[in-house]
């Protein structure tokens, strides 16, 4: 099976670290084997003898305190922002460069959720909760009351410490709304910090939400069920029936949707490692879980981390807290059950908190297609169909591509234009070329295949004319250039067409 989706590297590399037992998720459809065989199969791993590990248990540390000396996190963008959630990139850029790629995925969560406790010693109290074990920050995204509990134990440190290293941060002066010179979230009164308003109550879920959110990696997206009124999940339906339409006329689909949503729709049961692609950050804490629960000094481990079976959901995925379990509060994760904790954890934020949705979704494809054109489909099969080839390849572009002549100009200089375009082509970058794309065809990616063109691509080289921008027509996937004087000229009107993304009738 070929992996095609680069912006799934840094997931892939998160499963090639260690080998885990295959752990299924119960599932309303297709389900691949009984219950007495996934049984069998949990008794035997957890009977197999653990593997060795080059980390010893004498090496492991089970519980680290906070420090006053951590360096602070630098958040990258402001919480609620368009560039605040994960990239897949280090956030912060330099000023992060003594975190792990992990440490700095595990910051851009937690930032947030620190700044709307302490905004002003945010990034100082997030540096020293990075600190921490994976199995310590997983308490902490998975708990508010343990996350309240450690920005107060934060607090505490920083107020007995107060050196000039400490009141370096990023925002030394509470976060003021400029008219009312109170700090933001204190209230509009004016008055001072110790009279702050309680925060107000939370607003009730409201169906008129969009129907989907991104979890994990932006841009890759989950349904959102809400309160499941019949409209809402009419609409999902309706998201079916359209994703149904694109498979049956061969068209590319604009939304990416989570690899589990994909195997829903087919039929095949969801996986422990289909996290991964839903949320790296809160997988990798989980996969840390079960390589710790091999250890000599698990026991001790467990005990420190004082986790039990619920979970706080956010308010996409229902809000509140769940119980994984039956009084999943009383019930604490040890290193004999850690398996069915992350597969119920697993199952609760994949599956069953927007299951409605999803059953939506896959009976309105079903609506369109029979079931039996979905048998032998993958889930990378099926994004393929669905969303094409993210990465532009030239080569392929150019097999597909035709020439119209309207200039008039001899055969020797429309070559040397067609060798300009392509040089130039080539040289832009990954976002260009899909910005080329969308701009010349309406879809910011190329069909799995060529018969995926309807029609196939091409370019209309008008009359000389360096005043004006090139122009498309996208329902013929046709592109018209005027034939510039130079590359230079077609290079910088190419780009200034497709970054300006105005579209109309022309």
């Amino acid at each position: 099976m070929v992996y095609y989706c680069s912006e799934l590297n840094c997931t892939f590399n998160l499963l090639r670290q260690r080998s885990l037992p295959i752990i299924t998720l119960p599932q309303s459809c297709n389900r691949s084997s009984s219950g007495a065989t996934r049984a069998r199969s949990k008794d035997a791993s957890r009977r197999a003898p653990a593997r060795p590990y080059a980390r010893t248990p004498a090496a492991r540390e089970p519980r680290r305190a906070l420090s006053i000396d951590a360096r602070p996190y630098s958040p990258q963008a402001a919480p609620g922002t368009e560039g605040a959630g994960y990239s897949g990139e280090r956030p912060g850029g330099a000023h992060n460069d003594h975190l792990t790629l992990h440490q700095a995925q595990l910051g851009e969560r937690l930032y947030p959720k620190v700044h709307s406790l302490h905004p002003t010693f945010a990034g100082k109290i997030t540096g020293m909760l990075l600190e921490l074990t994976p199995a310590q920050l997983l308490v902490l995204l998975a708990s508010e009351d343990a996350l309240r509990q450690k920005v107060r134990e934060a607090m505490d440190l920083i107020v007995m410490h107060p050196s000039e290293a400490i009141l370096e941060i990023h925002h030394p002066l509470p976060d003021l709304d400029v008219f009312s010179l109170s700090e933001r979230g204190a209230g509009g009164s004016g008055a001072g910090p110790s009279t702050a308003a309680a925060p107000a109550p939370p607003l009730p879920a409201d169906d008129s939400a969009p129907l989907f959110y991104s979890p994990g990696k932006r841009g890759y997206y989950s349904p959102r069920q809400g309160r499941a009124t019949a409209e809402r999940i009419n609409a999902f339906r309706n998201v079916g029936r359209i994703i149904g339409l694109c498979l049956l006329q061969n068209e590319l689909c604009p939304m990416f949707l989570n690899r589990h949503v994909l195997k829903y729709m087919l039929g095949r049961p969801v996986r422990f490692h289909d996290l991964a692609f839903f949320d790296p950050v809160v997988y990798e804490s989980l996969r840390q879980l079960v390589v710790d629960a091999e250890t000599g000094d698990s026991h001790a481990l467990f005990a420190a981390l004082d986790l039990n079976f619920s979970l706080e959901m956010c308010e996409e995925e229902g809000g509140g807290c769940v119980e994984l379990a039956g009084g999943g509060r009383e019930l604490e994760v040890t290193a004999l059950n850690v398996y069915d904790y992350v597969r119920k954890y697993a199952q609760h934020r994949m599956l069953l908190s927007q299951e409605k949705a999803l059953e939506a979704m896959r009976v309105g494809v079903l609506d369109v297609l029979p079931e039996s054109a979905l048998e032998g489909l993958t889930a990378e099969d099926l994004r393929l169909l669905l969303n094409g080839v993210g990465d532009i390849n030239v080569a392929a572009l150019v097999s597909y591509t035709s020439f119209n002549d309207e200039s008039g100009e001899p055969p020797e200089r429309l070559a040397r234009f067609k060798r300009w375009l392509w040089a130039i082509v080539d040289k832009m970058t990954h976002l260009e070329r899909q910005d080329l794309v969308y701009f010349w065809t309406g879809s910011p990616a190329l069909p799995a295949s060529e018969e995926g063109f309807q029609p196939m691509p091409s370019v209309t080289i008008r009359p000389a004319d360096d005043a004006h921008l090139p122009t498309a027509n996208t329902c013929i996937s046709r592109l018209y250039i005027p034939l510039y004087s130079s590359r230079h000229v077609l290079k910088h009107k190419l780009l200034l067409a497709i970054k300006t993304k105005n579209f109309g009738f022309v």
